[in-house]
């Protein structure tokens, strides 16, 4: 049985009475997914609300082709699966595992009683499914008539939510960026296409490879690109750039943690 301290750390659980925690922890069944596993598969029943312990996963459909298209990560503490439970019809995506992950089981009925009777776990139900379509009606934006290197700008600036440093400000650090195949499937391109995107924003001196790293000058400029507004080539001069943003372009080990944002310092040679 799982502990109340890992159902307290849930989104929707969190500052919910202990007795209520106990009670929920009595119905909650733990499983875990190894890498590439499937949690649950577009089209299967809407038997139970998910939520994620450990690990990482990504939601993921498919394309009339027949291609894998990467929709979004789940993190830690979130919470997935509660559109099937509401409507009564089947999953509208798959979930597979991205690194080994522990993830809960809630059964619809105890479920939808918490949804019906809760008015706080209620409300957040309301403001995630609010999200939900805001976010929906944003990539189907993005994807519909956007060029390929566009979606890409658009995956590696809208997943993160990147925002221009104030003047003064340290630049920020981003770790577990999804890699390139990763983008590709998110974007809906190949990873080649990934990597010429990426091998475009250098030569425009938008950002720089170091090493493992991307440090992203301007996130202000990958905003206009996502945006449609710019191509690399109108892109100005990088001299003009003094901050810069440092991207970690791998897959986060497993077991890590959900993606994490700290501020650095500016070096001399990247200014």
């Amino acid at each position: 049985m799982i502990s109340i301290e890992l159902l307290h750390n849930q989104h929707l659980f969190k500052d919910l009475p202990p007795a209520l925690l106990e009670e929920i922890r009595q119905h909650v069944r733990m499983q875990e997914f190894g890498k590439k596993e499937f949690v649950i598969h577009k089209g299967g029943p809407g038997d139970a609300l998910l939520m994620l312990f450990t690990g990482r996963l990504q939601v993921i459909s498919m394309s009339e082709e027949g291609k894998e298209i990467g929709i979004n990560f789940i993190e830690p503490g979130e919470y997935f699966g509660e559109i099937a439970l509401i409507d009564g019809k089947p999953r509208s995506a798959s979930v597979i595992a991205v690194t080994t992950s522990a993830v809960g089981f809630l059964p619809k009925a105890q479920a939808l009683w918490l949804f019906q009777n809760n008015p706080i776990i209620a409300e957040r139900i309301q403001r995630r499914l609010c999200d939900t379509i805001r976010k929906e009606i944003q990539y189907r934006s993005n994807q519909g008539g956007a060029k390929a290197y566009t979606r890409i700008y658009a995956v590696l600036f809208g997943n993160q939510q990147l925002k221009a440093p104030k003047p003064g400000e340290p630049a920020i650090a981003i770790e577990n960026l999804p890699n390139q195949q990763s983008i590709a499937s998110m974007a809906n391109v190949s990873r080649e296409t990934v990597s010429r995107a990426i091998h475009a924003l250098i030569k425009s001196g938008v950002i720089q490879k170091d090493t493992r790293r991307l440090i992203i000058k301007d996130p202000a400029i990958l905003e206009r690109l996502a945006k449609g507004e710019l191509t690399p080539d109108d892109v100005p001069s990088a001299n003009t750039r003094p901050r810069v943003l440092q991207v970690n372009l791998q897959t986060p080990p497993e077991g890590s943690g959900p993606l994490v944002i700290r501020r650095a310092t500016t070096t001399p040679q990247d200014a």
